[in-house]
């Protein structure tokens, strides 16, 4: 009944909806809200995004893990490493970006009380 949903074009364009629908939330959360961490949780949001896109459209259906295990001794039908790699590197990346971001939000609040991106005015005065 569902078997429509094993061709790679179907999959491959349901990928592309679903990151580009997270992409969109975390825009709107980026442009309507002023809140500092909000602002950083949707910028997340956004790069989770395309990492979604990135490994949705690497592979295709019926591949398998690049892993020679269980007595195989070819590398037939499986994903390719690479995007996989790359993705994972950046979401390392990223996870200490937004941590670090993080933590200067934090340490501003501490200092200044404020959060709201509007009313950060202190490199005006310079």
């Amino acid at each position: 009944m569902l078997a429509f949903l094993d061709d790679p074009k179907v999959l491959h364009g349901i990928y592309a909806l679903g990151a580009l629908t997270l992409f969109f939330i975390g825009l709107y959360g980026l442009l309507a809200k002023r809140h500092l961490l909000k602002m950083l949780i949707s910028i997340a949001v956004m790069e989770l995004s395309v990492y979604l896109l990135f490994i949705g459209l690497a592979t295709s259906p019926g591949e398998t893990a690049p892993i020679l295990s269980d007595g195989l001794t070819a590398f037939t039908d499986m994903a390719d490493p690479v995007p996989q790699a790359l993705t994972l590197t950046a979401i390392v990346i990223g996870l200490a970006v937004l941590g670090l971001g993080v933590s200067l939000a934090i340490q501003y609040h501490r200092l200044t009380g404020k959060v709201d991106v509007a009313s950060m005015t202190e490199l005006k005065e310079l």
